[in-house]
Parts: structure tokens; sequence; C-alpha cells
């Protein structure tokens, strides 16, 4: 793996897939952080820039054959994947936490933005002939006290997912930035300005000491440090090659998703904890149009089986 920090130099904005219809809803929806799919595709805008190749060479496949095999053709996914992102403050990386580890409720609102340790529940595969059903193992969540909530959609230290404690710290994810309103005006099928007519937009700014970090799982035909397009609106900042990031094998059968992953046959029949399910667009340089809607599992979901780099047994 090749990893690599990002500052951002101002706010980035990443739209969600809600629509904005005129006369009905002016506020666009966003996403942060950004999905796995919109890094990669900063990245390969990033390996035209530095290799000096034209978009319109790149939509022609008219590039060197090992430097396509890279970027991948315009019209399909890239050679390489991407790991993340994750967030780093005060240079601690965190992860997001298992969907399959559990707190009583009551404690976790009382746990103010992770600065208390939080009593975890992390449940099993259970298998028994109680139970009829076809599936091979059970997913099994058990409380001593009260009604358990998941920790899933918060974050936890690196160090916390594999320190087999029975109590870790939490952070929301606010904690690594905060939103900031932003107006912007409308333009018609010519890009003037149309009369009347506004949209708001949230934007995310990083908080301090705080650093999106993502992995590659090629060597990339890039510079160890630059400048990344990021986002909508044109917005960039500054990456950095780091060190390599060590994730451990623990031996459990379980591998957690540490970035959104695609509702696919395959992960549909391997899924075994999870949250609610996000719905992703985009849009297709090459064809001018929308890419289909896709429905992810978010991070920090949980699987039986390895189905890709972004995943980690836990």
């Amino acid at each position: 793996m090749n990893w690599y920090s990002f500052k951002p130099a101002d706010t980035l904005f990443f739209k969600g897939a809600g629509p904005m219809n005129m006369g009905e809803n002016h506020t666009a929806t966003a996403n942060f952080p950004p999905p796995a799919h919109t890094m990669e595709g900063a990245l390969r805008t990033t390996i035209l820039k530095q290799n000096k190749i034209s978009i319109e060479q790149y939509y022609d496949n008219s590039i060197d054959g090992k430097l396509l095999d890279i970027i991948g053709p315009a019209d399909k996914k890239a050679g390489f994947s991407i790991i993340g992102p994750l967030f780093s403050l005060n240079d601690t990386l965190y992860v997001p936490a298992p969907y399959s580890w559990f707190c009583d409720k009551d404690n976790g609102k009382k746990n103010d933005r992770g600065k208390m340790p939080l009593q975890i529940y992390k449940s099993r595969l259970i298998n028994s002939r109680l139970i009829k059903t076809s599936l091979k193992n059970l997913f099994w969540a058990k409380g001593e006290q009260s009604e358990l909530e998941t920790l899933g959609g918060k974050w936890i230290s690196l160090s916390d997912l594999y320190s087999h404690k029975n109590t870790v710290f939490i952070k929301e994810i606010h904690v690594f930035f905060h939103e900031e309103n932003r107006t912007g005006i409308a333009l018609d099928s010519n890009r003037s300005v149309r009369p009347h007519h506004l949209y708001a937009f949230s934007h995310a700014r990083l908080n301090k000491n705080v650093n999106l970090i993502f992995g590659v799982d090629r060597a990339l035909p890039i510079s160890d440090n630059g400048v990344l397009n990021l986002g909508a609106e044109q917005r960039f900042g500054l990456y950095s090659k780091m060190p390599d990031i060590n994730f451990i094998a623990s031996g459990s059968g379980l591998f957690m998703s540490i970035s959104q992953t695609a509702g696919t046959k395959q992960s549909n029949e391997a899924v075994v904890a999870t949250g609610k399910i996000q719905y992703l667009g985009g849009w297709d340089m090459k064809r001018g149009f929308h890419k289909p809607m896709t429905g992810f599992f978010p991070p920090g979901s949980i699987f039986n089986k390895k189905l890709n780099n972004n995943f980690i047994q836990i």
C-alpha cells in the first residue's frame, strides 16, 4: 500500500445524491468524508496533469499502455483502488467504529465527544441448533444492563480497535470537521446567471490538526508531494506521501470495511452487521451525464469475507 495525507487549502464540498429542483429545494445535501470513488477520480486527474496528458488523449486512449493500465480507460474503473479516507487528529489515526460493537444508550450520550472511556460489548457469531435458519452463522448482540446501540457511525483510534479492551474512546464525526454554509448563484444552460435563483451549500472545513488519510493499492506515477484537486468548485489542497499503516490480522474471520462498500450480490451475501444504506451517484465526464445511483454499505460495516483491499480483519 501507498499511504498519503491530504490537507485542504480551504473548505471542501461534495454534493450528495439529493436533487435540487427549481421551486422545490434549493439546499444541496453533502457527503463528508468523500467516498473512495471521488478520491479515485481526483487522483486520475492528478496523474493526467503531472504526466502532461490532455483530456482528449485520455478519452481516445492514445496514451502509454502501462500508464493506461494504472489509470484505467475513461469509461471504466481505475486500475487502482482507494483505501479510506480516514482521519488523523494530532497524529493519531482514526478508523470507523465497527457496527458489531455496541454500548449502552445512556452511557453513549454521557460520553462527551470522546473525553471519557466508553464501556463496549463486542458481539459475536453464534451457531445454535435451537434456531432454525438456512444461515450458517447468526449475529448476536447481548447487553447486560440496558438497551444497546451500535458504535457504527462513530470513530475510534486504530490502537483502540486492536486493544482487546472493553473500554474505548469514541469520536463523533464532527470532532474532525465543522460545516460552513455557503450561498451561490444559479446558472442557466449558457452558463449565465439565472435571475432570482440562489442555492445553499454546506461546505466542510477540517478542524485544527486534522488531516484526511487515504491509501492506494498500487504505486502511482505521481510525485510524493503535490496539489490535489478534490470535490466541487475546484477545491484543492496539498497531499504528501507518508509511512505505511499496519493493520493487524486477528484471525477472527470477520472483516470491517473502512470505506463505503457497493451493494453487490457478493457483498449482500457476506454482510454481517451494517447501518443505513447510503445512495450515491456521480458525474460521468466522458458521457457528460449522471452515473446510475448505487447503494453502499457505510464504513464500519462487518462482513465474513474480505471482498477488497478496503477491508481489515478485526
